[in-house]
C-alpha cells in the first residue's frame, strides 16, 4: 500500500521498513486505528479457526486431558515459531507497524496512555460480552454441563457442542488480545508467550478473584497486576534480606499466594453466585401477571394479616410462606 520495502526480504529488512512505515503512520493517524481494527478481525478469524481446529482431537477428552493436551499444543506452535523464520523471523524477534506511534511524538508517556485506554476500552467490551453470554441459553448450558455433564446429556445437551463453541470464541478473544499486546510492544518474538507467563498468571488471576465469576476475575486481575507492578518498584531495596537473587522473589510471593488462596479460600474473593437470566423488572412482571386474581377473590391465607407492603414480590413471597405453614406438603 505504502510502496516501503516492496521487492525486498521483510525478515532481512524488517527494521528499516518498520521505520519509514511507523512514520507514514504518524502522519495519519486515522488509518492507524484502521490498521488495529482490521488486525483485531484477522486475529479475531485466525484465533477462532485454529479453536475449531484444535476442537476436534481434543473436544472429547475430560478436562484434565483437555488441559494437557492444549499445552502440548501451544508448546508445539512455539516450536514452530522458532525454527520457521518467514512467519516471524524465528529465533530473532521482528519489529510490527506501530499504530501509537503518532502519540509517542507528543511527548514522553503519551503512547502508554493511549494504550493503556485501547486495551481497558477492549477490556471493557469483552466483559460486556462474556456477561451476556453467561446470562443466554449457552451460558446456562455451560454450566450444565460442568456442573454435572450426564444430567446435561440428559435432558439433550450436546456437550461436544458447547465446548466446541467455548473453545472457538476462547480462541477469538485471545487471538485479539495477543495483537493488540503486539501493537503495544510493537515487535513480537516467539518466546514472549511463555508458560509461566501466559499459562501459570492466568491461572492464578482466576483462582485468586474466584472461578465462574466474571467481575471475580476482574478484580483478580487487578490485584495481580497491582501487586505485580508494585513488587517491580520495591523488590530491590529487599535484597540485602533475602538469600537468593530479589528477581525470584515475585515468584515466590505468587507460589505463596496461591498456595493461601487454595488452603484458605479456594473459591476466591468473590465466590461464584447465582446469574440472574432476566431483569428484575421482567420477572416482577411475570409474577404480577401470573399472580393476578379475580376482583373480590381473597388470595391463599387472607384470613391472616395484611402482606407487608414492598410491591408485588413481597407480596407474592408473603402469600408463598403462609400457603407453605397451612399446608406443608404443597
Amino acid at each position: 500500500m505504502f510502496g516501503v520495502g516492496t521487492g525486498k526480504d521483510f525478515i532481512t529488512f524488517n527494521a528499516a521498513i518498520i521505520t519509514q512505515v511507523d512514520t507514514i503512520l504518524a502522519g495519519d493517524p486515522v488509518f492507524a486505528v484502521e490498521l488495529v481494527l482490521l488486525s483485531l478481525l484477522i486475529a479475531a478469524l485466525i484465533g477462532a479457526i485454529l479453536g475449531y481446529l484444535a476442537s476436534y482431537p481434543a473436544i472429547k477428552l475430560r478436562e484434565d486431558y483437555l488441559g494437557m493436551l492444549l499445552l502440548g499444543s501451544a508448546q508445539f506452535f512455539q516450536v514452530i515459531l522458532r525454527t520457521y523464520e518467514p512467519l516471524i523471523g524465528g529465533s530473532q524477534p521482528i519489529f510490527v507497524p506501530d499504530p501509537y506511534y503518532f502519540w509517542a511524538e507528543q511527548g514522553v508517556g503519551y503512547r502508554d496512555l493511549v494504550a493503556a485506554a485501547v486495551v481497558s476500552v477492549f477490556a471493557i467490551l469483552v466483559y460486556i460480552f462474556a456477561e451476556r453470554l453467561v446470562r443466554s441459553p449457552l451460558g446456562r448450558t455451560l454450566r450444565a454441563v460442568r456442573d454435572n455433564e450426564d444430567a446435561a446429556k440428559a435432558l439433550g445437551k450436546n456437550d461436544v457442542a458447547t465446548r466446541r463453541k467455548v473453545l472457538v470464541i476462547a480462541c477469538a478473544i485471545a487471538g485479539m488480545a495477543g495483537a493488540l499486546y503486539t501493537f503495544y510492544t510493537a515487535a513480537v518474538e516467539y518466546d514472549t508467550w511463555t508458560r509461566f507467563a501466559w499459562t501459570f498468571w492466568p491461572f492464578l488471576i482466576v483462582i485468586i478473584g474466584g472461578a465462574g465469576n466474571n467481575f471475580g476475575v476482574a478484580v483478580g486481575a487487578f490485584f495481580f497486576t497491582l501487586i505485580l507492578k508494585g513488587l517491580e518498584q520495591v523488590k530491590f531495596a529487599f535484597q540485602p534480606y533475602l538469600f537468593f537473587d530479589v528477581n525470584w522473589l515475585q515468584d515466590f510471593l505468587f507460589a505463596g499466594l496461591l498456595l493461601g488462596i487454595l488452603l484458605i479460600r479456594p473459591e476466591g474473593i468473590l465466590r461464584e453466585r447465582q446469574t440472574r437470566t432476566i431483569s428484575k423488572k421482567k420477572l416482577l412482571g411475570i409474577i404480577g401477571s401470573r399472580g393476578s386474581k379475580p376482583k373480590g377473590e381473597q388470595p391463599l391465607g387472607s384470613e391472616g394479616p395484611p402482606p407487608p407492603s414492598g410491591g408485588r414480590l413481597s407480596s407474592f413471597l408473603s402469600r408463598f410462606r403462609r400457603g407453605r405453614e397451612q399446608d406443608p406438603d404443597r
